[in-house]
């Protein structure tokens, strides 16, 4: 469990990082908006991560159908609660969008490790019921 938390914050951090330079270029390099910022660097982290967290992280031989479809699920939550936060934190608290992604850097991978552990890439047979 150990090795698949250490693996898991190595490719979390690797993706939370791609998701947050993404985000801050396409903000601060193209004036975009926070939340076009925001999803475009979510969505380029989250290929990376799938494989990532498949292959490296759960040692999880792929079938897209279904691991593929779990994480996709898992994705948009994380998607909707990293929206949510960029929203509350940016338009009602009135913050600096970094504070903002200082946030999401930190409650999405929490909660994709839960949902990735217990739900995309639980193979009973190799972890148990």
């Amino acid at each position: 469990m150990i090795k698949q938390l250490s693996r898991f914050a190595g490719i979390g951090a690797l993706a939370t990082l791609l998701h947050v330079t993404v985000a801050l270029i396409v903000a601060e390099g193209f004036g975009a908006d926070p939340q076009l910022s925001n999803l475009t660097g979510f969505l380029t982290a989250v290929g990376f991560s799938y494989f990532g967290h498949g292959h490296f992280t759960f040692s999880t031989e792929l079938k897209h159908r279904v691991h593929g479809t779990r994480f996709l699920s898992v994705s948009v939550l994380g998607l909707c609660v990293s929206s949510g936060l960029t929203y509350a934190i940016t338009d009602i608290a009135g913050l600096p969008f970094l504070a903002a992604m200082g946030v999401v850097a930190v409650a999405v991978p929490l909660s994709t490790f839960v949902l990735c552990k217990l739900w995309v890439f639980h193979d009973p047979q190799r972890d148990g019921p």
